[in-house]
Order: structure tokens, then C-alpha cells, then sequence
């Protein structure tokens, strides 16, 4: 399943904290020396699909360095005597060699042999109560007393049992972008400097339509014991404001709502917590977050992380913005798309367009008149060209329609 944890290849300590943040519960502060230490991170589910485990180690922040751990032998075993194993997809990354689901009234427990031969084990988990998400919505508010507006989705969902009590959300949301400047047309150059030529030729790929997936990225917790009942209503899972382009066009989300262990929450609560000192990376190089998952053979090695069991719900939503926003202008593009005609040849020599054209930093808007476009530039070129952005989508996302169909 994806997660918000990104543990691939060599990545920067700061990185190595955004995947952390997304693993997880009880944790002890012990005074030592920053050190190699191994990083854990997966959530088994109740979905029928192909699981997921990170392995990373971490190094010395004088290297700033964190690697995926490559060669382990995972598995996950349940109270039935059940073996799921595990084979490596790419550096530190392990998926199920089938599809699977957890099943309610077992515990599942993970198993991590590295190629060191160190044997690490998590605890038994047990699998949480299931609680479907009853309605996913959006609605245009205020968000600050008034200081922004823009769109609230919201969750609500009940377990009447009262056995759920800690949820956590993440979110998948997809987004139409379309190229202000587009056109069919693409400038080449025909022959270089010293004597430059250049034209125009249909293009061969799709850039005015593309479309963008990002992953939520932080913790979004939720606790109902505090409650009169294990009722999630009108919770926000994400704030959108007006003015962010991804509501320009086509929208949609996909919410996943996480039935947890109360472990598992007071672990993202820590990490929540600590995202936001302003020592975070000192208390990690002079402290340890302890989790669920020890060295069977040395219980006194430090290891990061948590492997959890969760039931999972989960509904998508689609919108326009002018469902919310009829006949109001849309927000602005990232980028300024401002029209300029670099000349082909300058008075040294040089050839801006040529340069703009092999960089690709410009796209081809129109051919350039100077006697009917009202830009009167005193150098200028055969073409009207603006950022590459402007006329290529392809720069914010890709030129695949998504399955999800979002039209």
C-alpha cells in the first residue's frame, strides 16, 4: 500500500525525517551517540493487496546520509501460523509476493533477517475494529476567522460498537492542469550560429492536458475517546485555498481513513509534536524514538520504527471549481506567462532564441509581426514565446489521463 514514508536509494537527512514522520507510538529519549540505526516502516491492512515494508539505516549526521536496506529476508507471520513473505521491489523497498489482508480476531507479527544475519521482530499486533467512512465532502468556508477562503474536505463516519476511537487519514489528490499558452506548434532549430535558422513543427507529444497525483504528506489524527460516542463528524482532512491552481479545473481526492491501536496514534502524536521543534534533528542525533520492533538477538540495539495492523475505508470525490466558484476568475498559474521574442541574433553574435530553443526554457507561442503586435520590442525574433510551463504542462504533471478518469 503506499504510504507517506519515501525510504529509496541514498536520500538527505532531511528527507529521512519526512519518512519517519510517517512511521510511528510509545517512545523512550535515551542520552547516546548518534549511530547507525535501523528504520522501519509498514502498515499491513484489511484490504486485499500487495503490502509494503521500508528498511532503511540511518547514518551519521556528518554524512547527512540514509540508505535502503537491500538483501533482508521479510515476512510477516499471524497467530495462525500464516506466512506472508516478502521480496525486495526496489532498495529498501519490500512487497508481498501476493496479495493479502489481515483478518479480524489474529495478530500479525513482522520478521526482518538482515544480510548481516541480525534477526529484528515486532511485536504481535492485533487487527483493529473496522469503521467505514460514511461521507466525503467539500465545502467552500473560511478558514481563520475569515483570513483565507477556499475549500474544506470533510470525513464523517460512526462505529456504533465503540471500539475504533483512534483514527488516522491520508490522501491521494489529483488535479487538472492545462497550459495557458498552448499551441500546436513547436520551434526547432534548422541551422546553429554562425548562421542561425529556425521553425516551427507540429508537436509531438501532449502538452496542453496533464495531470498531476501528489500524497499527503503529514500526520492527520483523530481521537473520539474524549467523545459522547465514536462519531468522526465534519472532521477536515484538507484545506485548499482559493487561490491554490489545483482547483483551477478538475478535482479530486481519494481519503483513507485508518482504524489504529492506541499505540500506533500516541506514536504519530510524538512524531507530530516533534515535527514541529525547532531542535528536532538535535534531539534525534542526542536521543532515540523507540517503536514496536526489536533486535531478537541484542534487545538493547536501537531500532526506528512501527509496524502496525489497520483496517482501512476509503471514498474519492470529484469537483470543478466552478461548482464553488461560478463565474469567478480561476486562481493564477504558478508561473507568470509573460510573452517575450528573444532575438535570433544579437549584435555580439549570440543567438538567444537559439539558446531558449536547445534549453528549452521558452515555448513557441506565434510568429512574431512587428508592425501588428502591439509588443514593440526594440530586438526581437521571428516568435512570440513565453516559459516552457506556460505552454507545457508536462513540467506539473504527466500527459497520462489517470484510470480515475478525472474529466
Amino acid at each position: 500500500m503506499k504510504k507517506i514514508g519515501k525510504v529509496i536509494d541514498l536520500i538527505t537527512i532531511g528527507v529521512f525525517f519526512l519518512f519517519i514522520v510517517s512511521c510511528i507510538d510509545e517512545y523512550d529519549f535515551e542520552s547516546t551517540e548518534f549511530q547507525s540505526t535501523l528504520v522501519v516502516e509498514g502498515t499491513i491492512t484489511d484490504q486485499e493487496e500487495t503490502q509494503r515494508i521500508m528498511i532503511s539505516r540511518t547514518f551519521p549526521l556528518d554524512t547527512v546520509l540514509m540508505s535502503g536496506v537491500s538483501g533482508a529476508n521479510v515476512s510477516v507471520t499471524d497467530s495462525n501460523g500464516s506466512t506472508f513473505n516478502f521480496s525486495e521491489a526496489s532498495t529498501g523497498e519490500y512487497l508481498s509476493n501476493a496479495p493479502f489482508s489481515v483478518v479480524s480476531g489474529l495478530t500479525y507479527t513482522l520478521n526482518i533477517t538482515t544480510p548481516g544475519g541480525e534477526q529484528y521482530q515486532s511485536e504481535a499486533m492485533p487487527v483493529p475494529a473496522q469503521t467505514t467512512i460514511e461521507n466525503l465532502y467539500a465545502e467552500r468556508d473560511f478558514l481563520d476567522d475569515g483570513a483565507q477562503e477556499g475549500m474544506f474536505i470533510y470525513v464523517d463516519s460512526y462505529d456504533p460498537s465503540g471500539q475504533s476511537n483512534y483514527y488516522r487519514y491520508e490522501y491521494e489528490e489529483t488535479y487538472k492542469i492545462i497550459a495557458p499558452n498552448w499551441t500546436g506548434l513547436d520551434a526547432y532549430i534548422v541551422s546553429p550560429l554562425p548562421f542561425p535558422a529556425v521553425a516551427t513543427r507540429p508537436k509531438e507529444r501532449e502538452e496542453q492536458i496533464c495531470y498531476a497525483t501528489i500524497p499527503s504528506n503529514n500526520i492527520i489524527q483523530l481521537s473520539t475517546t474524549e467523545f459522547g460516542e465514536d462519531r468522526v463528524s465534519k472532521f477536515p482532512v484538507r484545506f485548499i485555498d482559493r487561490e491554490n491552481y489545483i482547483l483551477s479545473h478538475r478535482y479530486s481526492i481519494l481519503v483513507k481513513q485508518y482504524v489504529q491501536s492506541r499505540a500506533a496514534f500516541a506514536y504519530y502524536e510524538t512524531l507530530e509534536s516533534m515535527s514541529g521543534s525547532d531542535n528536532f534533528f538535535a534531539q534525534l542525533q542526542v536521543g532515540f524514538l523507540e517503536g514496536n520492533i526489536r533486535n531478537v538477538s541484542n534487545p538493547d540495539e536501537d531500532v526506528i520504527g512501527f509496524f502496525q495492523v489497520s483496517t482501512v475505508s476509503e471514498q474519492r470525490i470529484f469537483f470543478n471549481y466552478d461548482d464553488y466558484f461560478p463565474n469567478e476568475r480561476l486562481p493564477d498559474y504558478p508561473i507568470r506567462c509573460d510573452l517575450v521574442s528573444p532575438p535570433i541574433i544579437t549584435e555580439t553574435g549570440a543567438s538567444p532564441l537559439l539558446i531558449a530553443i536547445e534549453l528549452e526554457t521558452l515555448k513557441y507561442v506565434e510568429d512574431y509581426d512587428q508592425e501588428r503586435n502591439p509588443l514593440n520590442f526594440s530586438e526581437f525574433s521571428p516568435f512570440l514565446m513565453v516559459p516552457t510551463p506556460c505552454g507545457d504542462c508536462t513540467v506539473y504533471g504527466s500527459n497520462i489521463v489517470p484510470e480515475l478518469r478525472v474529466e
